[in-house]
């Protein structure tokens, strides 16, 4: 009789316990989302550390003309291919999906790293990014699949912070390898996080609380939902887009026959897509009724935003330093430090309340107000301006950012079937990269344009073309005299202004865009979410 009592009470701590439904709970938890935090670490890493490297390796391989493919050809698959890994990640194995991609970066990692000529190169960046294009959104939908709805938020900010880490850790390694001449390491170092992040999720990651009629679809109707001809059409639509982007007065001019005709070839296609994926309705490789969605637009509005504005500041901010205050690549790295910390300790602290009462909207409008705050005082730098200016300046902006940057990916969660929740993610992080490609590209058009209409006025002895191939490191060589250092610095100094007054646009669009967005409450919405299968399975029970 004893033995009786005692069983449900120890049935009753036992379930106490352990995650509702089947999620992950306790140290196989935190396994999990530290082996994810490591993978989206290499990928992150990768794209913020090859900006510094890239004048090294181009040397290294004498091929100065392959230099913009560095950058290109990865910054190219990880973007064309995020709706089709959104895909995989639907109708396949999510940890299968996620260790594949893992796999491909690693080797296209190790093809650069050991490369013998720019062509070798180049196909390592361009399959490194295929590999990369997966891991953001595999991690996003694997947090989605082994943690309660309520706590997903917080385990997605710390996950999504590691990309505040690399952009002051890449520089600062890439500047150190580059110092010490082994640029190699750069790529080298993928490897050993990647592998550890491998054998951590092949031994812990376990997924037994979803059943997905998706997943379990006979192999050929889930290659047809994969809608090839849409994949192939996307892949050129976003090729010619990025393609005019990185060539536009860079290595061919804008009105060029080519920089045209790829604008065009980019309407074209994404008119095509656009009518292939209307056409093909629920095996559309981006169903368009996921996408007509309010808080999934607008939530994408907010990411494109946000990543156009993140890009500028941080790829224009160390300009600043090393054109205008002279410090080098190193430096200019830790300098960056001003805005890592604050915006990562904000996403940390924002996940954590958005976990704990569940709005997420108002935060998103209050870190955009803070952010805008931030950004205009970057409009004002100029050439003597004090170090605790600018360190202000960052920190203010690092806060408003980390305060709204990952909540969209919230709302992903809330406002879609869990079905539907990869091909959410695909769009959220598409946007967002999308944001920052396009964001380059014009900063850069910004900063070239000031430079060639400021330079033949203030300073006639010097070519504009040998300022912008010369770049943004050690202006006291290429000055011919003391005054003319002066005025160099005070262009480059307007130049990352005017980039600062372009990111300062994009926060402000933003909150028009987060100003759209359903005001939900993802812990409410995880109660009734739960109450549903409660009683369905309450239904099935009187039915059987």
């Amino acid at each position: 009789m004893m033995d009786t009592e005692k069983s449900p009470t120890t049935e009753t701590v036992s379930i106490a316990t352990k995650a509702p439904d089947g999620y992950l709970c306790g140290w196989q938890l935190a396994a999990v989302i530290f082996s994810l935090f490591l993978g989206v670490f290499v990928v992150s890493l990768d794209t913020s550390i090859i900006g510094v490297v890239i004048p090294s390796i181009s040397s290294h391989f004498h091929a100065l003309d392959d230099a913009a493919w560095y950058g290109s050809a990865y910054l190219l698959t990880i973007t064309a291919f995020q709706p089709l890994m959104g895909s995989m990640y639907k109708f396949f194995k999510v940890e299968l999906v996620f260790q594949i991609c893992l796999v491909v970066f690693e080797v296209g990692s190790i093809l650069c790293a050991a490369a013998t000529n720019s062509a070798m190169f180049i196909v390592g960046r361009a399959i490194a990014g295929m590999g990369a294009a997966g891991i953001l959104q595999g991690a996003l939908s694997i947090i989605a699949m082994t943690v309660v709805m309520e706590k997903r938020p917080m385990y997605q900010g710390i996950v999504i912070s590691v990309f505040v880490i690399s952009v002051c850790v890449g520089p600062v390694l890439g500047g150190a390898f580059t110092t010490h001449g082994i640029w190699r390491w750069c790529f080298w170092i993928n490897v050993p996080i990647g592998g550890v992040t491998l054998i951590l999720l092949v031994f812990v990651l376990r997924i037994r609380n979803t059943v997905n009629v998706n997943r379990s679809l006979p192999l050929k109707e889930k290659l047809e939902h994969m809608d090839p001809l849409g994949c192939i059409v996307f892949l050129g639509a976003v090729c010619c887009l990025l393609l005019a982007l990185q060539w536009g007065g860079q290595t061919k001019p804008w009105h060029s026959a080519t920089i045209i005709g790829l604008f065009v070839g980019f309407g074209l296609l994404a008119v095509l897509f656009v009518a292939i994926q209307y056409w093909r309705k629920e095996r559309a490789l981006i169903p368009l009724r996921v996408l007509r969605q309010r808080s999934i637009w607008t939530g994408g509005g907010v990411l494109f935003c946000l990543g156009s504005a993140t890009y500028a500041v941080t790829y224009y901010m160390p300009y600043y330093f090393q054109a205008v205050q002279g410090a080098d690549a190193v430096h200019s790295g830790v300098d960056l430090i001003a805005v890592f910390i604050p915006q990562m300790l904000a996403v940390i602290v924002t996940s954590a309340i958005v976990t704990q009462w569940g709005y997420y909207v108002p935060y998103m409008i209050v870190g955009e107000m803070i952010c805008i705050a931030g950004t205009a005082m970057l409009t004002r730098l100029q050439v003597e301006s004090p170090t605790v200016y600018w360190a202000a300046s960052l920190v203010v902006h690092g806060l408003g950012m980390g305060l709204a940057m990952q909540l969209p990916y919230t709302a992903v969660n809330v406002v879609l079937h869990e079905d539907d929740v990869p091909t959410g993610n695909a769009i959220a992080v598409f946007v967002w990269q999308l944001g920052g490609a396009l964001a380059i590209a014009i900063s850069q058009t910004i900063s070239l344009n000031n430079i060639l209409r400021e330079v033949p006025r203030q300073i006639p002895e010097l070519s504009p073309e040998r300022v912008m191939a010369w770049g943004a490191s050690n202006l006291p060589a290429l000055a011919p005299t003391a005054d003319a250092l002066i005025k160099l610095r005070s262009i480059w100094c307007t130049s990352v202004s005017h980039v600062m007054i372009f990111a300062l646009a994009c926060i402000c669009v933003s909150v028009l865009f987060t100003g759209g967005m359903e005001r939900l409450n993802a812990k409410q919405v995880a109660n009734e979410r739960r109450a549903a299968k409660g009683e369905g399975s309450q239904v099935a029970i009187g039915l059987a």
